[in-house]
């Protein structure tokens, strides 16, 4: 059952918000008892853009009147909704509005471009959280405070992860652990350049409104956000950077995020993000703060390389009756499974079968065949300059369209 939140001691007499000569307007308050005189922080808008979110919307905001530091205002907005998510919203009340886009064929980034001209503009912070996102409750303080403790950072991105209890069935439980294991070596990864990330990943990040106003100032957008790319957080990542600011990875702060449970659904939505990915690396081509993203790339088709030149040398070695097992060829797979069991000791809530799914290698192994197999579609798609709509591909392979 859905509850209203209360926050700071107050509440909202209406969810709704006017526009006054082109200024939001907050709705009347009803003070319901003397607050204690306490500092007053900065204003923090927080901006769920939904598309058929019905199932998952009232998880997400849940968690995000349950923070520690509960934002100001929370903007679901209903992008092109054909079930019940703006309704469900609506029922929260407090801090939470609804805006539902006008004649928007712009996905994702025109429902946040609306909905930051209309709310987020003139705020000091928007935090940006995906309407699958369910924050952990001390999200938002934390982010907040490490921005307010780093002048330089433009945004600031919670660590993601995924909650394994949430698979149903063999393949769902599968896929859901290999990207609780590709999600924990990335931020591994991350935080080994001391949290220097080269993407502030929509589903929960803590943006600088100062520095989102001199994207659009100095780039002459109507928002921060390009339609011009299919990774538009990305695309506004590399644009923080060009400005020089920092943009980072949250030591504490996490949140656990949206999975895909099917092959057909993961693979709609690596898609849509490796040929977005090798779409902006050409765009860009090699700067300070795509040197990482393209280091990516090499590793990956490192990895198909040597897969590739294995079952070569194997099936040559067969045909030919000369293939004889040497001792030293278990030094790779050796290290691959510490290596494995070192990011899966770093798993947040981890398991038994994590960590023998992580030794293993197989599981592993099947999961990067996969991931190589979308690498190498992306390539061929840009280099042959097949064109096709990424977002729509998820959404019908997620039953969404």
């Amino acid at each position: 059952m859905l509850t209203q939140n209360k926050v700071r001691g107050t509440r909202a007499r209406s969810d709704r918000w006017t526009q006054q000569d082109g200024e939001p307007e907050r709705a009347e308050i009803e003070v319901l008892g003397p607050e204690p005189e306490t500092e007053q922080q900065p204003t923090i808008v927080a901006l769920v853009p939904a598309h058929n979110e019905a199932d998952v919307i009232a998880d997400c905001l849940n968690s995000i009147l349950a923070q520690t530091r509960v934002p100001d205002l929370v903007v679901v907005i209903a992008d092109n909704c054909t079930d019940a998510t703006a309704d469900i919203a609506r029922e929260f009340g407090g801090p939470v509005v609804v805006m539902e886009t006008e004649d928007n064929d712009l996905r994702k980034v025109g429902a946040l471009s609306q909905a930051w001209v209309r709310f987020g503009q003139d705020a000091p912070y928007v935090l940006g959280v995906d309407a699958d996102t369910k924050l952990a409750p001390g999200c938002v303080e934390q982010l907040f405070k490490e921005m307010e403790s780093n002048e330089n950072a433009g945004g600031i991105m919670a660590r993601y992860t995924f909650h394994q209890s949430e698979a149903k069935g063999l393949v769902a439980n599968y896929l859901l652990r290999q990207q609780r294991m590709e999600f924990a070596g990335w931020t591994m990864d991350l935080l080994r350049r001391d949290g220097a990330t080269y993407v502030l990943g929509g589903q929960a990040t803590l943006f600088r409104g100062d520095t989102m106003r001199q994207v659009v100032k100095d780039l002459r957008r109507p928002a921060p956000w390009s339609t011009a790319s299919e990774v538009e957080d990305m695309e506004l990542t590399w644009r923080f950077n060009d400005l020089g600011w920092d943009t980072l990875c949250s030591h504490q702060a996490r949140a656990y995020i949206g999975p895909m449970y099917t092959f057909k659904t993961i693979w709609a939505q690596r898609r849509k993000w490796g040929t977005g990915i090798i779409h902006l690396l050409r765009a860009n081509g090699f700067r300070k703060h795509t040197s990482h993203p393209w280091r990516l790339q090499a590793k990956m088709l490192l990895d198909t390389s040597i897969r590739l030149l294995f079952v070569m040398l194997l099936t040559i070695s067969l045909h030919r009756n000369s293939w004889v097992w040497s001792w030293i060829w278990i030094i790779p797979p050796l290290t691959a499974s510490v290596l494995n069991f070192r990011i899966a000791r770093r798993m947040p809530d981890r398991t038994v079968k994590d960590v023998v799914s992580a030794v293993l290698l197989v599981p592993g192994e099947i999961y990067l065949m996969f991931s190589i197999a979308v690498w190498l579609t992306c390539w061929a798609n840009v280099l042959l300059g097949i064109q096709r709509d990424g977002w729509s591909a998820q959404y019908r392979a997620e039953g969404k369209a």
